[in-house]
């Protein structure tokens, strides 16, 4: 029997046996698949319960004779869930009873009926949660972008992510003398908002983008086709490959600040081994308070400036 699970984390993938020891659950045994968005989860499962995993944008097609989803509201969104509980349908036919499909569902019971009812209430319906939308900076005509649930900043440009374009392209512009080409890295890059808006703005940059969503490396890559921009897109939770050690003029990131700061960490040990001797780290935060000290672990000098209600950390590499 071929069994798919759908958006659980490898804390998910536990359970207590006898005597209290945790064991991975028998949702593992025989022909199981996991299915996750997020790069970093794929390896967490493989870690922890050598189980099979795909990482991509949308479920894998199967055929599956049962189907398993984790979801609520402080999992996910509510268009993510309705998202991915459409392809579940599509999958199996639009069978979505016991024993081929259990929603495994953390929140009120009112909250799961009413996320099932959208599907099986209307399964002739298929809902598209893509959304485009256009930003810009000074200076420039704007460009439009498209999202999907579950990449950063669905449906509208972060001002976290537009105060960091809007310093990066003032500052890049404004430079008397540059080589032709400026190599920029843009980590966490969601759907390219930070780097296609300052690769519109300025000429010559050349594009690297990272991050380890699969449906925000979906839609970086979109937007790079439709812009005409080029950019390597890259999936992975662990920063730039060795190859690109010491080839960038300039690195971007908004970093997410829960874990205390250690995926902030991650962004800035990727912009201390990627950035050429010269290159230049910019981050950004609501508050520097908090990022501000971890940045000058890796870059000792660290210049705050003010836009947007947000603080942009600006760091020289002199190594």
């Amino acid at each position: 029997m071929s069994t798919l699970l759908v958006a659980y984390r490898a804390s998910d993938l536990f359970e207590r046996g006898r005597h209290g020891a945790k064991r991975s659950s028998s949702l593992l045994n025989g022909d199981t698949t996991c299915h996750v968005l997020d790069i970093y989860q794929r390896h967490a499962i493989e870690k922890t319960h050598h189980a099979k995993v795909v990482c991509s944008p949308h479920l894998p097609d199967g055929p599956w004779d049962e189907i398993h989803f984790k979801t609520g509201p402080k999992l996910m969104s509510g268009e993510l869930s309705l998202d991915l509980l459409q392809e579940i349908s599509r999958l199996l036919g639009g069978d979505l009873k016991p024993p081929r499909f259990t929603l495994d569902f953390e929140g009120k019971e009112r909250d799961r009926n009413a996320l099932l009812e959208k599907v099986v209430g209307d399964p002739g319906r298929v809902r598209d949660f893509s959304a485009k939308w256009r930003t810009s900076v000074p200076g420039i005509e704007p460009i439009e972008l498209t999202s999907f649930p579950g990449c950063f900043c669905h449906r509208r440009p972060d001002d976290g992510g537009l105060a960091l374009a809007e310093v990066v392209s003032r500052e890049l512009s404004a430079l008397e003398s540059r080589p032709e080409t400026l190599n920029l890295l843009d980590m966490g890059c969601g759907c390219g908002l930070v780097g296609f808006l300052v690769a519109s703005a300025v000429k010559g940059v050349n594009l690297v983008m990272v991050d380890s969503h699969s449906r925000a490396v979906e839609a970086a890559t979109l937007n790079s086709n439709n812009l005409g921009i080029s950019a390597e897109i890259i999936l992975a939770d662990n920063g730039t490959p060795e190859r690109m050690d010491g080839t960038f003029d300039i690195f971007v990131g908004n970093p997410p600040y829960y874990s205390d700061y250690r995926i902030a960490e991650v962004f800035l040990e990727t912009a201390k081994r990627a950035l050429k001797p010269g290159g230049v780290c910019y981050t950004v935060v609501k508050n520097d308070a908090g990022l501000r000290p971890v940045q000058e672990r890796f870059f000792p000098s660290v210049e705050v400036i003010h836009r947007r209600g947000y603080c942009v950390l600006k760091s020289l590499n002199r190594a």
